[in-house]
């Protein structure tokens, strides 16, 4: 009996170190990917983020009745950062044609509108683009954050999220989730928003779009 009650106490302790182990492995596994987060060396879109003002680019109007034969159309939505009002301000992404050096800011969240996703519709020329930053307002200020990949590399295509416009087509990009910080996620909800962009988008062929998430 004693012998028993002994191995148990042994037991009960050698899984009471084990978790405790186990915790701190936890633990120092998430502080080195903080660290990581902290080294991120610059690629070049930080280093050369484009010119200081890019005005924001004209929406696609629910009146147009043809897709433009030099331009592709892209739509989505975006949800803002969580933890702030954003005051009427509006949210925006830039972003860059790599193939031509164009830079563009998109209006992902209109001024004087508190919902928290918003959706959006541009008309931009063909090319591969590449997304830069995300402007949003915090508090009184407005402050930009780098929209990155987890990883330091001397190419793009492993910094950052990148997606193809194609002339003459529609492409959804889908859900751009900037809700938590330096997290973004890209979501395909094709289906929930075709349901909004049926009423206000009638001539959208939103069945022929192409699905393009920024990957």
């Amino acid at each position: 009996m004693f012998l028993t009650r002994f191995f148990r106490i042994a037991l009960l302790v050698g899984w009471g170190l084990f978790a405790q182990r186990t915790h701190a492995q936890s633990q120092a596994q998430q502080l080195e990917q903080e660290l990581d987060l902290v080294k991120m060396l610059p690629d070049s879109l930080d280093e050369h983020p484009g010119p200081l003002i890019v005005l924001p680019s004209a929406s696609w109007g629910s009146s147009h009745k043809e897709l433009p034969s030099d331009k592709g159309i892209l739509y989505g939505s975006c949800v803002q950062r969580l933890g702030f009002s954003s005051g009427g301000i509006g949210q925006y992404v830039r972003i860059v044609n790599l193939d031509t050096r164009q830079y563009f800011r998109l209006n992902v969240k209109p001024i004087v509108r508190s919902r928290r996703e918003n959706p959006f519709c541009y008309a931009l020329p063909p090319g591969r683009y590449a997304l830069i930053n995300y402007e949003f307002a915090g508090g009184l200020q407005l402050g930009t954050e780098s929209i990155r990949k987890h990883r330091n590399s001397q190419t793009l295509k492993r910094t950052r999220y990148l997606f193809t416009v194609l002339p003459g087509q529609l492409h959804y990009v889908g859900t751009w989730d900037f809700s938590q910080e330096f997290d973004p996620r890209f979501l395909d909800e094709k289906f929930t928003l075709d349901l909004v962009f049926q009423q206000k988008h009638p001539y959208l062929p939103l069945n022929q779009a192409i699905i393009v998430l920024p990957q």
